[in-house]
């Protein structure tokens, strides 16, 4: 059975008359609106709608669990997608179910677990991220957001806890598992450590292969640093290695973040013109208010891999 179709089932036992009866806690809608400036080298000088995004999510108590609900939609007008530039796409569609004794189980689609356990760590600049509107994907092989998602999280014991994902984004291959990954990680409160290994299936990838990935960060105070290392095997398009650092200073109302990464192929990609690629990043934060900050970011590719790019904007929380 398909992945989606157990989320479908899951959504019809919720919609039966015996949960009807139970009068639900009420949604929490939420959002962001992010505009911009932006002067990309080759191009005129525009302005740009990076994100808008609307959702809504909340949980429904039960005896022995939590469930959470989401789901949100998204508009850019910045996806280097041409099939998404300018539509709306849904992002988040997924139930979240949770207990202390028993871990956490996940079904749906919306922002991958990779992502928010390793990559978020490094990702953390206003314009150019990891999002569909953000356009660096060049770099890392891992994906943002994930399609019929089914994963399990066990509960946490002295800082530790596992983590095992399948994704389907195909349903007509013929492979129940498209991904298979499976992730350790050990949390503080101030430190993180964070090791992943996601198998791609040879019948959604030709030929298959293993994604490697180590993440780690740690907050001192006002000071941040995190670090990530991507390592891609058997890759059908060149084995690939990707270092990634990020920092980040707040004061007052002030932040400030530099980062760096980069991607080198190994030999055997060389040799059918893949190029390394080293991507610089500052940024500077203005929170005027509790939902709402200006930025100022540049993003320098030294090997002129990408279009270099300086970006003013607004973003806005609700």
């Amino acid at each position: 059975m398909k992945i989606k179709a157990v989320a479908t089932l899951v959504a019809g036992i919720l919609a039966s008359p015996a949960y009807a009866q139970v009068e639900l806690p009420k949604p929490e809608f939420y959002g962001v609106v992010q505009g911009q400036l932006s002067w990309e080298e080759g191009y005129d000088f525009q302005t740009q709608l990076q994100e808008a995004l609307v959702g809504l999510q909340g949980i429904i108590p039960a005896e022995h669990f939590r469930m959470r609900y989401k789901l949100a939609a998204e508009y850019s007008e910045t996806n280097p997608n041409p099939k998404e530039q300018g539509e709306i796409i849904v992002s988040e569609a997924n139930l979240l179910f949770m207990s202390k004794q028993l871990g956490g189980l996940y079904v749906g689609q919306g922002t991958t677990g990779s992502w928010q356990d390793l990559y978020s760590k490094v990702d953390i600049f206003n314009s150019t991220n990891m999002k569909r509107a953000g356009g660096n994907d060049s770099l890392f092989r891992q994906g943002y957001y994930g399609t019929n998602i089914l994963a399990y999280a066990t509960p946490r014991f002295h800082n530790f806890s596992f983590k095992v994902a399948a994704m389907s984004p195909n349903e007509t291959n013929g492979a129940d598992v498209d991904v298979l990954g499976l992730r350790a990680l050990y949390n503080t409160k101030n430190f993180s450590l964070v090791l992943n290994r996601a198998e791609m299936d040879e019948k959604q990838i030709s030929t298959g292969y293993t994604r490697w990935a180590l993440a780690s960060s740690y907050q001192m105070g006002s000071a941040y640093l995190a670090g990530l290392v991507e390592y891609n095997e058997k890759d059908p398009q060149g084995d690939s290695w990707v270092y990634a650092v990020s920092g980040k200073y707040t004061a007052d109302k002030m932040s400030y973040r530099l980062g760096a990464q980069t991607k080198q192929w190994e030999d055997d990609a060389k040799n059918v013109s893949k190029e390394d690629e080293t991507l610089l990043l500052a940024n500077v934060s203005y929170q005027f208010h509790p939902n709402a900050s200006l930025y100022a970011e540049v993003a320098e590719y030294l090997e002129d891999s990408q279009n270099d790019k300086i970006n003013l904007g607004l973003v806005a929380h609700f």
